[in-house]
């Protein structure tokens, strides 16, 4: 390929549009893989490792999740949504509660979530505790717009940190559906120069773009990329603009597009293997339901997935949360209904699947007066996945005596810190010498060390 049209290519929005990748990634040039100047073909027969971050827009409340039922300030500040341990009678009779987590009667879990007990035990889920932004926003968009870029506060950062990982890791060729939003937009976590699938896509017209794309029409491309800029089309005897961008000819403004059209066809085209591959297991109905077992089952058609987002919203619970019974428990439960699912669906792949549920803050300690809570501060993540280092809570917690302004649960855990390390830990590369969080620099007590190195496929 030309120099003219290289360099093109790689500042394209075409190109972008399209996710040729078209260049050797960092990690894998100071590593020595391969020459940067040869196409390497994705390796498409072999699962990927695949990060699935579910987002629980609205604000979810870490206490109604993780219970410190053993510590005695929790039945101070929660009163009417207080979660005791399964009650068989007086005024918590036939409330859900809590069940035991761990083997210490300081912890308890949403009894709602119940079914997550024995991956608890297994080692394949842990709670992370006391996570989140060191930003004070309060407010839902700054900081959920704060948590996807992954750069708290005033920036002029505009990506999203699973989209800039991509950008940092692009090869030559890269697999056809590398990010996947399982909506019909965007989230901000996977916005950025590299392209992402989106939504309900349809493949009933592949057939007739792949044939507009089809190698017999890029004959003419190949042929001038060893023989220099010759002409070959009628489209230069015309006497009309003669030159593409930059001073491209119009024969390489051509290849151009049709090169961006054939990367387009054969990422929509994989569609159709994912369309084949079926579900094994029953996932609840729902938008969230419907989002994982897309996302479960373009990971088994090996298409090369990485990282994907589906995302819950409500829970914003100011009024009405409830206790044991109650519509957040009941959410919750449909949460652990679907994560349950899942790692059902994926069975022994979730070995080299992370999933991660996080949310943009957490809640007030005290409940209020409207049986809910209001806006706080740290939260709570929850991580599945075959190479966890399982059997414990990770996280700071100090009791509920350590607030943040009487009010909150502090942000002990810069929610960076969980990303930074699930990217290594499964891509084995190293997202700070990427710079993939501007304007943070951790140590290693920054890291939970919650997760072991995946084996590359």
């Amino acid at each position: 390929m030309s120099s003219s049209r290289r360099d093109f290519l790689k500042a394209s929005g075409l190109v972008v549009m399209a996710g040729a990748g078209g260049y050797l990634g960092f990690d894998q040039f100071v590593r020595g893989e391969g020459d940067p100047t040869s196409p390497v073909k994705a390796n498409e027969d072999r699962q990927k490792a695949t990060i699935v971050t579910i987002f629980l827009r609205g604000g979810c409340d870490a206490m109604h999740v993780f219970v410190p039922v053993g510590d005695p300030l929790y039945y101070q500040y929660r009163k009417n949504l207080v979660l005791r341990p399964n009650a068989t009678k007086g005024a918590f009779k036939g409330e859900k509660g809590v069940v035991q987590l761990g083997k210490s009667d300081y912890w308890g879990l949403n009894a709602n979530m119940a079914p997550l007990l024995p991956l608890i035990d297994k080692g394949t889920v842990v709670p992370i505790l006391n996570v989140g932004s060191p930003n004070g926003t309060r407010s839902h968009f700054s900081a959920q717009d704060n948590m996807e870029r992954a750069c708290p506060g005033p920036t002029s950062l505009t990506t999203g940190w699973l989209n800039r990982y991509l950008e940092a890791t692009k090869k030559p060729y890269d697999a056809p559906l590398r990010g996947l939003s399982a909506q019909n937009l965007v989230p901000r976590a996977l916005r950025g120069d590299y392209p992402v699938l989106a939504g309900n896509n349809r493949t009933e017209e592949m057939d007739l773009f792949a044939d507009l794309y089809s190698k017999k029409n890029l004959v003419n491309m190949d042929v001038r990329d060893g023989g220099g800029d010759t002409k070959g089309s009628s489209l230069d005897a015309l006497t009309a603009v003669k030159e593409g961008p930059h001073g491209l000819s119009s024969d390489m403004t051509r290849d151009i597009i049709a090169q961006s059209g054939a990367n387009a066809v054969e990422r929509l085209k994989a569609l159709d293997q994912v369309e084949s591959t079926q579900s094994d297991a029953d996932y609840p109905q729902g938008g969230l339901g419907n989002q994982l077992r897309t996302i479960a089952r373009v990971i088994k058609s090996n298409v090369g997935l990485e990282v994907a987002q589906a995302d819950y919203g409500g829970w914003d619970t100011h009024s009405g949360q409830g206790a044991g019974n109650g519509p957040m428990s009941q959410r919750l439960g449909h949460l652990t209904e679907c994560l349950v699912a899942f790692q059902q669906d994926l069975g022994p792949r979730m070995d080299r699947v992370l999933v991660l549920v996080m949310t943009e803050f957490g809640r007030t300690i005290q409940e209020n007066g409207s049986n809910g809570t209001d806006h706080g501060r740290g939260s709570m993540m929850i991580a599945m996945g075959g190479m966890l280092n399982g059997g414990k809570l990770y996280g700071t917690w100090n009791g509920l005596k350590d607030t943040e302004g009487g009010r909150f649960q502090p942000v002990h855990t810069d929610f960076r810190a969980v990303f930074a390390e699930s990217l290594n830990k499964l891509f084995h590369v190293d997202p700070i010498k990427l710079k993939m969080f501007p304007d943070w620099n951790p140590t290693q007590k920054s890291m939970l060390e919650f997760a072991k190195p995946v084996v590359t496929a």
